[in-house]
């Protein structure tokens, strides 16, 4: 704007340069406030401030460039920086087109010195809105940063993209990270993106350790220097938040996969346990029991029948146990279907009855059934030991393409969803994606709910 005011005071003594602010003007406002111009539109626009500048157009014809400086900047302009061009656009096109309408309306009515005056202090009004209207633009782009990293919808760079284009008002952002191995810039979806090649304008974004990403956009904004490094200052902290995320998300999908490995080694090796204490100390126990009991059968002694038959009780509670024991232990084939005769053999061992309602389509992987046979064993358990339950209902059935277990009881209620036992069901589940759910208001059971995709 400065030189508008050189160029208006050297037509004090050179006549011929007396249009050149009016040329120097409508590149000032074109290329506000960056001081670059950028598109064809508005570089048509820099080319006719030729003819105005050499005194080529009538008045008229100046009046009519401003106006389309006006309209330029409201189609084409991005955010705070349409408002101040628009004005002084606007403003000194009124008063040319004023000032030649009156001279051939009015001849007679019309005061050139007025006129004159009146345009001086358009001139001057925009002289002095220039910088204040300059810096207010520039202090908003540069709070871009903070607005970008504190707005709750950025979720990756696609999401920082949308961020971005609404703060700036370009739809057209988009943001692409640099990819050592592909030795250039890829999108989400890791496809390479090739830069350049259209009328975008490409923000490249670099720290120490070499290029971080790069933004495509076609807003004026980040033509300036402090808004284009707040940018590129947000642009890093949300690539290295994404970075922190991948890896934390394949650390936790090992955890997760270590965690299924742990579940699994432990059901085969109580499965092998379970086998054996079911056919062998079971089975020796069987035959002791079997033994002693004929002995004691042969035996006139009366005190020797008496111990024989603390032994053979003895050896009874023992073999009940194992029973109890192994019966927490789903069968070594689970899978298609078998859950429900594993679930039944549960129920008949309870002592408090049992319903069981397994849905014909609740069928699944063995993974899944055995999660279930936990579930339901130690659910059963809980509500015989400790809910002083009459009566426990089993449900299994499949809904919206998941498996969906429901134990409930009518017992006391009060249960402790963070109980040891039922945490680790609550893990077990989570390694096949799945979710429990407890509920057990005091005096009015508990109602226990796996869900697993399937």
């Amino acid at each position: 704007m400065a030189v508008v005011g050189v160029s208006w005071l050297t037509a004090s003594f050179l006549p011929a340069t007396r249009s050149l602010h009016q040329a120097v003007l409508v590149v000032s406002l074109v290329a506000f406030p960056a001081g670059r111009v950028r598109g064809l539109s508005r570089w048509l626009l820099v080319g006719l401030a030729v003819p105005v500048g050499f005194g080529l157009l009538p008045q008229i014809g100046v009046a009519a460039v401003f106006v389309l400086v006006a309209l330029l900047v409201l189609i084409k302009g991005r955010d705070t920086a349409t408002g101040y061009p628009t004005v002084a656009a606007i403003g000194v096109a009124a008063v040319l087109g004023a000032s030649w309408s009156v001279s051939r309306l009015r001849a007679e009515a019309f005061d050139p010195s007025l006129a004159l005056v009146g345009y001086e202090l358009v001139l001057l009004a925009v002289a002095v809105a220039f910088p204040v209207a300059a810096q207010a633009v520039i202090r908003s782009w540069a709070r871009l940063a903070d607005r970008l990293l504190a707005d709750e919808r950025l979720a990756g760079l696609e999401g920082f993209a949308v961020v971005l284009g609404r703060a700036v008002s370009d739809p057209s952002v988009q943001v692409f990270r640099w990819h050592d191995a592909n030795a250039g810039y890829v999108d989400e979806r890791g496809r390479s993106v090739p830069t350049g090649g259209d009328d975008r304008r490409w923000l490249t974004v670099v720290d120490a350790d070499g290029p971080v990403a790069v933004v495509a956009h076609q807003s004026p904004a980040l033509d300036d220097p402090v808004t284009a490094e707040a940018v590129a200052a947000a642009v890093r902290l949300a690539v290295r938040h994404e970075r922190l995320q991948h890896e934390q998300q394949q650390q936790l999908a090992e955890l997760e996969a270590s965690r299924a490995r742990i579940v699994v080694a432990a059901d085969r090796e109580r499965e092998r346990a379970a086998i054996q204490l079911r056919e062998n100390v079971g089975m020796s126990l069987e035959l002791a029991q079997a033994e002693l009991s004929a002995v004691r059968n042969a035996a006139g002694n009366t005190a020797a029948v008496g111990s024989l038959d603390i032994v053979v009780s003895e050896l009874a509670t023992a073999q009940t146990e194992i029973v109890e024991l192994v019966a927490g232990v789903p069968p070594a084939r689970l899978g298609s279907g078998r859950l429900q005769e594993a679930l039944q053999a549960l129920a008949r061992r309870s002592p408090v009855p049992v319903s069981v309602t397994v849905a014909t389509d609740a069928a699944s992987d063995q993974d899944i059934e055995a999660a279930f046979f936990y579930l339901c064993s130690e659910a059963l358990a809980n509500a015989v030991k400790y809910a002083d339950a009459t009566r426990i209902d089993i449900t299994v059935r499949r809904v919206n393409g998941a498996m969906e277990a429901v134990i409930s009881d009518d017992g006391r209620g009060g249960a402790d969803p963070t109980g040891s036992g039922l945490q680790g069901l609550a893990d077990r589940l989570a390694t096949l994606n799945g979710r429990l759910r407890v509920e057990s208001p005091p005096g009015a059971g508990t109602t226990v709910t796996a869900v697993v995709p399937d």
